[in-house]
């Protein structure tokens, strides 16, 4: 079912094909059974191959935009994605300008698709699948995916055009929210899975390139969790909490956050609920986040350009502080705007080095 669609819907290479740029006004008015001249004939073919080219140029030009269910997080990035997407478009000229979106949840979604479309987005793990497993024929940017779902597979084909633009920001944004908070944060404490290298390797790299210290707890069972902070909490300045299930869940960041408060030393979170919970800071991808990642690899497509990478952690993050939290450490309060204009900075040195 299409919950909202643009204006105007055009070929998506107008200049390229004069049906598609001459959309008819109205239906050819009915002419009588008899007397058809060859003249007349040909004119209602050609009326009739412009009422068609028409419809088919709309629905190459189309975007669809596919739910994995009805939570409202849903339909706000997927609008945010149709009118930021219009707005870059018109702004570059380009023909996703006029693109028509429609918008639909799984459970709605006909079999096969009634119409061509351009290409399609996914939001959320269970359309990801779903277009993994029914459209594969499709160009298809799939986001609101956290990197821990693996839904990448080994076997899936490397010319597979389903792109994956996930939830997760970089270690080293996490890395640098703590530099950009205070020259005092010298030494960070981090639990990980044990069987996470990759995230350990891009941890120690960041870590020095910024000349902080990284201690490392690996945690091959929950029941170690307490053990590994206790050990952590004796010897640095301030704990990261990376986004691994199996250390931070429901069951135990309310401990975790405790343990470090009482010892004075603050946790950064890894998302807006971490921070809401006693987390000092975060940097996490929000709803817009999302969406203007998506929009910007749209305007790529229409622009004929290449999308780098099949997967992508999250282009853009937002930094939230949490001054209640702050005040009880008796730790500055700091200005979410100047965190984020000093991350900046700090990543393009980095660039530099």
């Amino acid at each position: 079912m299409s919950l909202l669609k643009g204006n105007n819907p055009v070929c998506s290479h107008p200049q390229s094909s004069t049906l598609c740029n001459r959309q008819p006004r109205g239906r050819p008015r009915a002419l009588p059974a008899r007397g058809f001249t060859p003249a007349i004939l040909s004119l209602v073919l050609f009326l009739s191959t412009l009422l068609s080219a028409g419809s088919a140029c709309a629905g190459d030009n189309s975007i669809l935009i596919l739910l994995s269910g009805n939570d409202d997080v849903y339909l706000d990035v997927a609008t945010t994605i149709t009118n930021s997407t219009i707005k870059l478009c018109r702004n570059r000229s380009l023909a996703c300008q006029d693109t028509n979106f429609e918008i639909s949840q799984i459970s709605s979604l006909d079999k096969p698709l009634a119409q061509n479309y351009r290409l399609i987005v996914t939001l959320g793990i269970k359309a990801a699948v779903y277009a993994k497993e029914n459209l594969a024929d499709n160009l298809t940017l799939s986001a609101l995916i956290p990197q821990s779902s693996n839904i990448l597979s080994a076997t899936q084909a490397s010319d597979s055009d389903q792109y994956y633009f996930y939830l997760d920001q970089s270690l080293h944004r996490s890395i640098a929210l703590i530099s950009a908070l205070s020259d005092r944060f010298k030494n960070i404490g981090v639990m990980i899975s044990d069987t996470d290298d990759a995230s350990a390797r891009r941890l120690e790299a960041s870590a020095y390139k910024l000349d902080l210290n990284l201690h490392l707890e690996k945690i091959n069972s929950a029941k170690h969790i307490g053990t590994s902070l206790n050990r952590l909490l004796q010897s640095v300045d301030i704990l990261l909490a990376v986004p691994d299930t199996k250390i931070h869940n429901k069951s135990t960041v309310s401990n975790i956050l405790i343990s470090a408060y009482r010892k004075r030393i603050p946790l950064i979170g890894f998302s807006s609920a971490y921070v809401k919970a006693g987390a000092l800071a975060a940097v996490y991808t929000s709803p817009e986040d999302i969406a203007y990642h998506v929009r910007d690899n749209i305007a790529k497509i229409y622009s004929g350009e290449n999308i780098e990478g099949k997967e992508q952690t999250a282009k853009y993050f937002t930094v939230l502080f949490n001054s209640d939290v702050a005040r009880s450490l008796d730790f500055p309060i700091k200005s979410e705007s100047e965190l984020t204009e000093k991350m900046v900075r700090i990543s393009k040195d980095d660039d530099h080095d």
